[in-house]
């Protein structure tokens, strides 16, 4: 058969008129399985913990936020499949997602890839029995801040979700990690000497323990001396102190970037030969 001029400029745009055929029926059928999905999780009764209902309806908002004002069905269809499972009772389940999971700026993949270490450290390690509400409040703005990063045009957008993130996980912290009421220990040192003894050993078990319960925390080593000897070896001697407990510590495998050693020497107002002001203060929060 011989198709002519005419007959194949005919068939070139029957095919493109296909193609957009196709491609506005996709799109459709794109958006309805969105919107199912939306109006399934918007149905559906949380169960399940505090933080599996808080995470649900943090996913239900950014998947209504997506699809009903910026028409982002595929990422609202995210939200919302996150969203059922945790209202599913399985919040504890479902983790942030991951920066590799996203086509994000290379400038901003180190401070997503630090802050999405950190989150799911502050989740696992009781963020999300302590404190749910703020927990789930601080991946939904997580997982939306690398959508906005992702497709890089609305600034603001990126913005408020970063700092919303980033006010979240501070509160996540402040409750799991408090300062007041801080688990302390003390080790004490002979005089001149950065040794750890042997009757040292107990407190190092506990405060150990300590570290492993609050495994999100920090452990803040405070060195210090009496006032024999000058200021200089004083303060020399109290960072030895306080590597010396460090080096147990990481024996007792503590990981090292959790471990914040420092050597303050003398106590103000110490007196000579005053074994208390010869120690090692450990504060875990």
């Amino acid at each position: 058969m011989t198709i002519m001029k005419g007959d194949w400029t005919m068939l070139k745009d029957n095919k493109a008129n296909l193609a957009k055929l196709g491609v506005v029926a996709l799109t459709a059928m794109i958006a309805g399985c969105a919107e199912y999905e939306v109006r399934k999780l918007d149905k559906m009764q949380p169960t399940g913990s505090d933080f599996s209902k808080a995470l649900a309806s943090e996913y239900r908002s950014v998947a209504i936020h997506e699809i009903r004002e910026f028409y982002d069905d595929t990422d609202s269809e995210h939200f919302a499949m996150k969203g059922k499972e945790a209202a599913a009772g399985k919040g504890e389940q479902v983790m942030p997602d991951q920066p590799a999971s996203r086509e994000l700026p290379a400038t901003a993949v180190p401070e997503v890839t630090a802050a999405h270490e950190r989150l799911v450290s502050a989740l696992t390690c009781h963020g999300r029995a302590k404190a749910p509400i703020f927990a789930a409040a601080a991946q939904a703005n997580f997982d939306l801040w690398m959508e906005e990063l992702e497709e890089r045009w609305q600034k603001n957008c990126i913005n408020m979700a970063r700092l919303d993130f980033y006010e979240n996980l501070r509160k996540v912290e402040e409750i799991i990690c408090p300062l007041d009421n801080a688990p302390q220990f003390h080790v004490y040192f002979a005089l001149g000497s950065d040794r750890v003894g042997g009757d040292a050993a107990k407190v190092l078990e506990e405060a150990a323990a300590a570290a492993g319960y609050n495994c999100h925390c920090k452990i803040f080593l405070t060195g210090r001396t009496d006032a024999v000897a000058s200021r200089k070896f004083n303060l020399e001697l109290s960072h030895r102190r306080a590597n010396s407990v460090k080096a147990v510590l990481l024996q007792k495998n503590i990981a090292e970037k959790r471990i914040v050693a420092r050597g303050f020497g003398e106590v103000p107002g110490s007196r000579q030969y005053d074994r208390k002001n010869r120690h090692v203060e450990i504060i875990i929060h």
